[in-house]
């Protein structure tokens, strides 16, 4: 589930390709509310009214928004509108609420799940939301590669229909964040006319939900336009409108620069203006627009490092790790509402715990372990060993972010030569999958400590070809632990291990930003960051 590194998201896959891909995230932070209770929060706007084209200026073409097949902020910022789920999360507390369902029990033992869904819902093509639709929606959801959100029902046994409305969703082991999965829009219900739909077809916007909002057209590369649903009646508990969305049409129209984005938004041509740059921010704090923010949880955007050629060696990939002066980083590059990186997981995330003492700065450290590695200093300053010179490939879904130029100058002060690789979305993704990098940086936003079983599982798509280990065991006691309490245990061993074999380089912590029209009234962000449309209107 990605992020100047304002404009960049996570990319999961394209929509001929099988196998799943992440672009990394960057995120920007602010001091602004971000619950909706400022100038988007439509209290002291007035009366909210019907009407209108709400026009996003979004960072890139998602390239598939099949919520079964991308987890991408790009795509779900689109999707979440047109996809309903089980439950929602609350973004303030982290309670689990209803939606789709009205109830929810879990079995002894946290193997099994039993919901009741409410009444009288439907799907944008006229089918019911029934228990049949949730069982097809999550048996054809386990077949995709076991990434994303296919990797919340790892262990899936199947889905069990009572009656109409009630249904068990039976795991073979205890599933601690499956409740929690199912609020998002991975986990999104979805019309069983959607199975008979190739992926590439699902991908190109073929696939149907009960949402507010439904798919008007995508054009690639261009534009996504959603329309309203006028019989729209069964929002998130969570939301104050309880009937059909209040915009006739929303516009996503992707601007990859950054500045040309912030542009459009002072010119009017859009109303919303996606990852805003920390040097941009303070334009949109008055003077007719805001900031609509949110602390990002789930994995710290890093260094992602695939653990072949040098960098399978730890004492290589240690040295990566205390390398890194992530104060400096993020006092020269970003601002003070950013901090560094004090964990694999951001502060913001359930069960974390502070690391920062695995993630001092010390060259000297690093120095003596890439001696011990044999890379020894030689010509410009770049380390050798036996007669190769350490370089290192960092590939990179283009536009290149300045914060990455920044990291590469503070690793040729260790002597590493670290090539920046800048390569059209398309093309990262099929090099990523391939296994043609040294390192990457892939952030997941979710509120939930179950990214890290995502990104380090070795079992699942394992992009960084990380070893069979101790790791795997830390991370399904995480998602099958039977209280809080072991699994509190069981993230702090997964941590723990991830920092002490350096199978990651945590980088810096942020918040996600958007520019907003004071036009724009009722426009917040869910739990995972994710733009929530149904409450927005235009003043």
């Amino acid at each position: 589930m990605s992020r100047s590194r304002t404009g960049r998201r996570s990319l999961d896959r394209l929509p001929l390709r099988p196998a799943i891909a992440l672009l990394a995230v960057a995120f920007t932070a602010t001091a602004c509310s971000d619950d909706g209770s400022g100038p988007s929060g439509g209290a002291a706007a007035g009366t909210p009214r019907n009407g209108g084209t709400l026009v996003v200026g979004a960072e890139a073409d998602p390239a598939c928004l099949d919520p079964q097949q991308t987890g991408q902020l790009a795509a779900v910022d689109i999707t979440r509108s047109v996809v309903d789920t089980l439950t929602d999360q609350d973004p303030k507390t982290g309670k689990i609420v209803p939606w789709l369902a009205k109830s929810w029990t879990q079995g002894a033992g946290g193997r099994d799940f039993t919901f009741v869904l409410r009444d009288g819902v439907t799907f944008s093509d006229g089918k019911p939301v029934d228990a049949n639709a949730v069982k097809l929606t999550f048996d054809n959801l386990i077949k995709q590669p076991a990434n994303g959100a296919p990797a919340y029902i790892r262990g899936y046994q199947g889905t069990t229909v009572k009656d109409a409305h009630t249904f068990t969703v039976k795991f073979d082991a205890p599933n601690a964040q499956f409740l929690q999965a199912t609020s998002g829009v991975g986990l999104g219900i979805l019309s069983p006319a959607t199975f008979g739909k190739s992926n590439a077809e699902r991908c190109r916007g073929q696939f149907y939900g009960s949402g507010p909002y439904v798919l008007d057209h995508y054009t690639a590369n261009q534009e996504v336009v959603l329309k309203r649903r006028e019989d729209y009646a069964w929002p998130s508990s969570l939301d104050d409108n309880k009937g059909a969305g209040r915009l006739d049409k929303v516009k996503f129209t992707f601007v990859p620069e950054a500045g040309a984005r912030t542009s459009a938004l002072q010119s009017g041509q859009v109303q919303v203006a996606k990852s805003v740059q920390p040097t941009d921010q303070a334009q949109f704090t008055s003077n007719g627009f805001h900031l609509l923010s949110k602390p990002a949880p789930g994995l710290v955007p890093p260094l992602s490092l695939n653990h072949v050629g040098a960098l399978a060696d730890e004492n290589v990939r240690k040295a990566l790790l205390v390398g890194i002066d992530r104060k400096q980083l993020v006092d020269t590059v970003f601002n003070t509402s950013y901090k560094p990186a004090t964990s694999v997981l951001a502060s913001t995330t359930p069960y974390y715990s502070d690391d920062s003492d695995k993630l001092t700065h010390d060259p000297d450290a690093a120095a003596r372990l890439l001696d011990e590695a044999g890379w020894k200093e030689g010509k410009n300053g770049i380390r050798a060993k036996n007669g190769k010179q350490l370089t290192l490939t960092w590939l990179i879904p283009a536009p290149l972010p300045p914060v990455d130029e920044y990291v590469q100058q503070q690793l040729r002060k260790l002597g590493v030569d670290v090539k920046l690789k800048a390569v059209q979305p398309a093309a990262y993704v099929e090099q990523q999958q391939k296994g043609q990098f040294d390192i990457t940086a892939v952030a997941v936003t979710r509120a939930d400590p179950d990214v890290l079983r995502n990104i380090f599982y070795s079992k699942g798509s394992n992009l960084w070809h990380l070893p069979a280990s101790k790791l795997d065991t830390y991370l399904e006691q995480e998602a099958s632990a039977p209280d809080d309490t072991a699994r509190r245990a069981a993230v702090k061993n997964a941590t723990d291990w991830i920092l002490d074999h350096a199978d990651t380089v945590p980088l810096y912590e942020g918040s996600l930003v958007h520019g907003v029209s004071d036009r724009v009234h009722g426009l917040t962000l869910d739990a995972s960051t994710r733009l929530n449309l149904h409450d927005a209107w235009l003043g």
